[in-house]
């Protein structure tokens, strides 16, 4: 019999090591999400099924087992930044994205050696259709190198805000460089910063100007060698006026929307408001950080916000533009800025989610997640009761080996129905290892 697969079509399933007659199920052995793919094996009943899932065999009940996944989404512990993977549909007619990658080669080493470890093995090649990268800190796109430099992974269009950046010595910068971000000039009083780029063209000329930040030059031959090697289709700016069009992926639409950044035109010319710092002060990492790629993404009636490191003045920005409109209410909204305190409450309430995941490191010098956002995301939440999940916090050390268990905060849902998970500190045996999270998604 040729290896046949289907997918968990239930919120979770449970698999039992035997059946008796009258198909009574014995000894609870494993407990898998929605959208985890098993391997049918030859033996079934008219209810139940043997498959072989996570190195296990055992007997699921049919009802639970489907053709294709619908929405999975994996938050992945990469430290100190924010990393994500995102897959929609089967390997056919789906999706796969990834929406940063951290500081790191964490994300590089889950996707490697576990997400896609059997193709890997297999020689077979994993495609990510699109890559968003917020903005270019150290902590949400350096992971992406390792990731980019295998060519085992290929990749449709890389998607950015469009602000670079450069060297610190300012005697390093081209003359006209008067920030790490490039030129900054001033129109009727105001700041603007107006060196930005477009397309991958754009960035190579930007490195032949000069002054280019190392970390952003590595990036960039990174890059550039996928591009060369045919393992990368495009790379291109993305900002409130883009869109996606719409497409049905397991029978549920799925839609990507662009919420910010919202940049401006002088005399014609891209530009994006200097921001200042909540002490009045011009800082340089408000400005990258709050012209953050903000994406909305829906499925079937669920939907999920990625808003990379806005800050207060970036968030007031948001608000201005949109006023009386919401497009920011979701049901699971990724913490901006690992839950710093650089957020407006005005901004907390119109996200009003059911679940905020917080992706932080250990021992960095921020104190992430601080307890006014982590009290924040319960309190301008909509469920009667909150979720808050933490990378940081979920992260254990296996007992026995005393190897780190990373924190992955787990998504699924099926277009209607929504579950959450993260894996329990202590495992005993393989019976349940999950802490899950069922009804507070779905009200």
């Amino acid at each position: 019999m040729a290896d046949q697969y289907k997918a968990i079509g239930s919120l979770y399933a449970d698999i039992y090591s035997t059946i008796e007659k009258g198909e009574k199920k014995q000894g609870k052995i494993n407990r898998i999400l929605m959208g985890s793919f098993v391997k049918l094996l030859p033996d079934e009943t008219e209810k139940w099924q043997k498959v072989f899932a996570f190195d296990t065999e055992g007997w699921l009940q049919k009802k639970h087992l489907i053709n294709q996944p619908g929405l999975k989404v994996f938050y992945a512990d990469v430290g100190q930044g924010d990393g994500a993977l995102i897959e929609v549909g089967g390997d056919q007619a789906g999706i796969k994205m990834l929406i940063d990658g951290g500081p790191g080669t964490n994300l590089f080493r889950y996707l490697r050696y576990y997400q896609y470890k059997f193709a890997y093995n297999n020689g077979q090649k994993t495609h990510f259709d699109l890559v968003f990268i917020s903005h270019f800190d150290k902590d949400h796109y350096e992971g992406l190198i390792p990731i980019l430099n295998d060519d085992n992974f290929s990749f449709g269009t890389i998607y950015h805000n469009g602000i670079a950046k450069f060297d610190s010595d300012k005697a390093k910068r081209p003359p006209e460089y008067n920030t790490t971000l490039g030129k900054k000039i001033k129109k009727d009083s105001k700041p603007y910063l107006v060196t930005t780029f477009n397309t991958l063209e754009d960035l190579n000329r930007l490195k032949d100007h000069g002054g280019m930040q190392e970390l952003q030059q590595r990036f960039l031959n990174a890059v550039n060698t996928a591009k060369i090697e045919g393992r990368l289709q495009d790379f291109k700016r993305l900002d409130h006026k883009d869109t996606f069009p719409t497409r049905e992926i397991n029978g549920q639409p799925f839609a990507i929307d662009v919420l910010g950044p919202i940049p401006t035109r002088l005399s014609g010319e891209l530009a994006f408001d200097f921001f200042p710092n909540p002490e009045g002060s011009d800082s340089e990492s408000h400005t990258v950080n709050g012209h953050s790629l903000v994406l909305k993404l829906t499925y079937g009636t669920r939907t999920l916000l990625f808003g990379g490191d806005l800050n207060i003045p970036a968030e007031e920005h948001l608000l201005s533009h949109y006023g009386a409109e919401n497009p920011f209410e979701v049901d699971v909204a990724k913490s901006c800025h690992h839950g710093a305190s650089e957020f407006t409450i005005d901004f907390m309430a119109k996200v009003n989610p059911l679940a905020t995941v917080i992706s932080s490191g250990d021992n960095n010098t921020y104190a992430h997640p601080r307890a006014d956002a982590v009290g924040c995301s319960g309190k301008y939440s909509r469920s009667k009761c909150p979720l808050v999940f933490s990378t940081e916090l979920a992260r254990s050390t296996d007992i026995n080996t005393s190897t780190i268990r990373y924190g992955m905060i787990n998504l699924r849902c099926d277009g209607t129905r929504m579950i959450m998970a993260q894996m329990l500190e202590s495992i005993q045996g393989k019976n349940d290892v999950w802490n899950l999270y069922e009804w507070q998604l779905n009200p």
